[in-house]
C-alpha cells in the first residue's frame, strides 16, 4: 500500500519530524518509553506498508536542556559541543534501540559529522543516507551542536528535517507535536494553510509547563520550511502525536492536523 496525500497523489517516502516534547519528559534526559514505543510501533507499520521513512528527533530534555545549561553557564565552545552531543547520541541510540525491537532498521547519522550549516540551511550530503536506503535502512538524525568559528551553534530537527525531505524527495514532512497543529488567535486549529499566509500574527505560540525550546519555536519552524523549501516538497503537516494512530495515518497520507501547502 502506498501513502496517499488529499490530492490523491501516492508517494513512497516520508520525512517525519518527532518533537522532544512528545518523546522525552519534563525530567532531565528522560525518554517517555510508552509514547516513544507507540510512535515507534506506528512508523513500523508505515514501514511494513512499503512507506520509506526519515526520521529527524528534536531535543527535548535531552539537546534543549544541555544547550539551555551551557548557554547558562557560559561554557566554552569544546565543553558546549561535547555535552549536548553527547546526550543527544544517547537521545538517538535510546529511539533506534526502541525502532529496532519493532522491526525497523534505523542507522543513526550525528549531524554535526556531516552536515556544514550555513545559518539556517543545514548542508548536509545525504548521499550516504541515500545509499544506506536502497538497502533498507531507515535514517535516523538529530538536532545538534557544531562548532561556528570560535563559538557553538545549533543545527535544528525542523531546519533538517525540511532539508532532509528535499533530498530525499519526500513530497511531506510530517512534525510529530504534543499539540492538536497550529492553534489560530480564535484559539482553533488551523485545518489547512498556505505557507506564504502563515504569518507569526496569525498564530499563537504553545506552552508547554517546564518545556525549554532553544531553537526559537514557532518562528523558527516558519524561518526553516522557508529557507529550505524545494519544489517537491509540497506539504507540511503538523499532527498531535500523543493520540493513537495519528503518526501512522500521518505517514500513510491521511493524519490529522495542521496542512500547510507549500
Amino acid at each position: 500500500m502506498q501513502a496517499r496525500n488529499r490530492a490523491g497523489r501516492y508517494h513512497r517516502v516520508c520525512v517525519i519530524k518527532i518533537g522532544g516534547s512528545v518523546i522525552t519528559d519534563k525530567r532531565t534526559f528522560k525518554l517517555n518509553y510508552a509514547i516513544a514505543n507507540s510512535i515507534a510501533e506506528e512508523i513500523a507499520a508505515a514501514v511494513n506498508n512499503g512507506i520509506k521513512v526519515g526520521i529527524v528527533l528534536g531535543g527535548g530534555s535531552y539537546g534543549h536542556v544541555a544547550s539551555s545549561n551551557a548557554r547558562v553557564l557560559d561554557a566554552p565552545p569544546a565543553d558546549a559541543l561535547t555535552l549536548v552531543t553527547m546526550y543527544m547520541f544517547e537521545l538517538a541510540l535510546a529511539m533506534a534501540d526502541i525502532l529496532a525491537s519493532k522491526g525497523v532498521k534505523p542507522v543513526v547519522y550525528p549531524p554535526h559529522s556531516f552536515c556544514d550549516p550555513n545559518g539556517l540551511v543545514p548542508r548536509c550530503n545525504w548521499n550516504s543516507v541515500l545509499r544506506d536506503m536502497k538497502v533498507g535502512v531507515t535514517p535516523l538524525v538529530y538536532g545538534d551542536v557544531y562548532a561556528c568559528g570560535e563559538n557553538w551553534c545549533i543545527v535544528s530537527g525542523d531546519e533538517l528535517a525540511i532539508e532532509m525531505a528535499c533530498s530525499l524527495g519526500s513530497p511531506l514532512v510530517v512534525y510529530v507535536t504534543d499539540v492538536d497543529g497550529v492553534i489560530g488567535t480564535d484559539g482553533k486549529v488551523i485545518d489547512e494553510i498556505l505557507v506564504d499566509e502563515l504569518e507569526e500574527s496569525s498564530i499563537v505560540e504553545q506552552k508547554t509547563a517546564n518545556k525549554i525550546d532553544v531553537t526559537g519555536g514557532i518562528k523558527r519552524k516558519l524561518d526553516a520550511i522557508r529557507a529550505n523549501r524545494c519544489p517537491t516538497l509540497r506539504e507540511i503537516l503538523v499532527i498531535n502525536g500523543l493520540r493513537e494512530g495519528n503518526t501512522y495515518a500521518a505517514l500513510m497520507g491521511h493524519g490529522s492536523g495542521t496542512r500547510i501547502i507549500l
